[in-house]
């Protein structure tokens, strides 16, 4: 278990859902408690096992394979392709989705990511229906969606942001009933955007005292772009960026302007978003932020797949593409990537008398250590704070300040065990 599933399964474990909403202010600060209470309810059905717990995350990532094929259907609805050459490039983005470690590596873990993406894009899809169909039953699902997206965790408020200038965009540019439509989805969203942003204060004051992940730092003026290399792989992106560049362009040519002028808005307004917030408020660059990014990465690379001369030539692009996709995958899997906190706890635990206590930093890990240690054993784990005198800590190697380590280590000078991404130390 991570830190982070550990703030997730104690909000989620609580024996009400009452207090499921009370925890979860204090454990998840930068969401509503929908990721939560979801949990608690998928935790009485199948148990806290991490692999249950997990199993939710895994049910989301799948349903968004489904989404994507929506949301290209409804994004190319109204272009010159024809409606089944939509599907082939629908089938092709699901297939690239479905196969790309950024998309499944976060439906592994029991956090509200998956969630989150997945009401992203069903919210996307509406809105782009109800721009080019309209209709009081689209126009109410795209606001019970974009609630839902910023509920389940507030980084989700980019992409109504993102989507406010396409908005922007169709009332200067589109004809007047697609003016009329976009005017009354924006004054939709910023209704219910009035609503959310109290709740925005509290989680932007965490992150900008660093309350809130741990330490971060300042995302270079590069990392929008690395952002696409470092999820996708090596030797994907450049292949992948290559057709999505292909496919842009070959799309704008073709008659898909708007499809592909809303992708690429899609692909990169958030990231630069994060990149201006991280300047004038705090550091929240974080690639899970902008988790559904990639997904019009994905649907720019499937149209260049389709946008190549030959069935033949298709075919070999779409297979390198897989290839490369599934090799990044097993390269990934080959690693560990997790830190050996099971483990630590119970080094630390046999490394304590009668009466000590052990704790954990970051602070939030104690939870992970409660997961762990027997229920009758609760309260040889207290929350770290300086003037509480635990004689064991387990220092997490992750979002540590520089010298941070150094000085916890005189504080607790004697070395326990250094484990794969943690290290027990006791007084």
């Amino acid at each position: 278990m991570s830190p982070d599933e550990g703030a997730s399964w104690a909000a989620a474990s609580a024996p009400t859902a009452a207090e499921v909403i009370a925890r979860q202010p204090l454990l998840n600060p930068g969401e509503l408690p929908v990721h939560d209470l979801m949990l608690h309810g998928w935790i009485l059905l199948f148990g806290s096992s991490l692999s249950a717990m997990r199993s939710l995350s895994a049910a989301f990532g799948t349903l968004s394979i489904l989404l994507v094929y929506f949301v290209v259907c409804e994004l190319f609805a109204e272009s010159a392709l024809t409606r089944d050459d939509i599907k082939v490039v629908a089938g092709l983005t699901a297939l690239v989705f479905a196969v790309n470690l950024v998309t499944i590596k976060y439906s592994r873990e029991a956090r509200m990511y998956p969630l989150m993406l997945a009401a992203i894009l069903a919210q996307v899809a509406m809105l782009l229906r109800a721009i080019r169909v309209g209709g009081l039953a689209n126009y109410a699902a795209v606001v019970v969606l974009t609630a839902i997206s910023i509920a389940s965790n507030f980084a989700a408020v980019l992409i109504p942001a993102t989507e406010g200038l396409w908005l922007l965009y169709l009332i200067v540019r589109a004809d007047n009933a697609k003016r009329r439509r976009a005017w009354t989805i924006a004054l939709a969203l910023a209704g219910a955007g009035l609503i959310l942003v109290p709740k925005l204060f509290s989680p932007l004051h965490a992150a900008a005292t660093g309350s809130v992940g741990g330490w971060r730092k300042l995302p270079a003026w590069y990392e929008p772009f690395a952002l696409f290399n470092k999820a996708t792989g090596s030797f994907a992106f450049p292949f992948l960026a290559a057709l999505a560049i292909w496919g842009a362009v070959h799309g704008w040519r073709r008659g898909a302007r708007d499809a592909v002028g809303f992708a690429l808005l899609w692909m990169w307004a958030p990231p630069l978003m994060m990149v201006a917030a991280s300047y004038t408020i705090a550091p929240v660059f974080v690639e899970r932020y902008a988790l559904s990014c990639f997904v019009p990465f994905f649907i720019l690379a499937a149209l260049g797949i389709f946008e190549l001369p030959g069935d033949l030539v298709r075919a070999g692009a779409l297979a390198i593409a897989v290839a490369f996709s599934v090799g990044h995958i097993v390269s990934y899997d080959r690693k560990p990537h997790d830190a050996q906190y099971r483990e630590a706890i119970g080094l630390a635990d046999s490394a304590l008398k009668p009466g000590e206590v052990m704790t954990a930093v970051p602070s939030y890990a104690i939870e992970v250590i409660r997961y762990y240690l027997p229920p009758d054993q609760l309260d040889r784990a207290v929350r770290y704070n300086q003037s509480v005198s635990a004689a064991a800590l387990i220092l997490g190697d992750q979002n540590l300040a520089p010298g941070a380590a150094q000085s916890y280590g005189r504080t607790y000078p004697q070395v326990v065990a250094r484990l794969r991404g943690v290290t027990v130390l006791r007084r």
